[in-house]
């Protein structure tokens, strides 16, 4: 990719040229798991596994990665305790804890 098409896709994932010319070290939790985020957006896959992807993201960085979520054109496994985020993203919802094979 040029220079211009790497900017271009971090943009997009919601980085700024301030966070796209620092080094990753530097960035909050959020600004790296968008620049995450956009790595995975570039591979060609049609299934993405995430598990628990919400924890340490700020509401940019979640709204972002719904964003993504919507947009892409697989299938997403995704572990999740947060109804709010996950329920206007997913088509299927498996709650295990009707799964329990706990005696009481």
């Amino acid at each position: 990719m040029t220079n211009a098409e790497v900017r271009a896709a971090l943009a997009k994932c919601g980085l700024t040229t301030e966070h796209i010319t620092s080094q990753m070290k530097v960035l909050s939790g959020g600004e790296n798991a968008k620049v995450r985020l956009c790595r995975i957006m570039l591979k060609s896959v049609n299934l993405l596994v995430l598990d628990e992807p919400t924890n340490h993201l700020d509401v940019d960085a979640k709204d972002a990665l719904k964003k993504a979520i919507r947009e892409f054109k697989g299938t997403v496994l995704m572990v999740s305790h947060e109804p709010e985020f996950y329920m206007d993203v997913c088509d299927i919802v498996w709650n295990l804890e009707d799964w329990t094979t706990k005696i009481i």
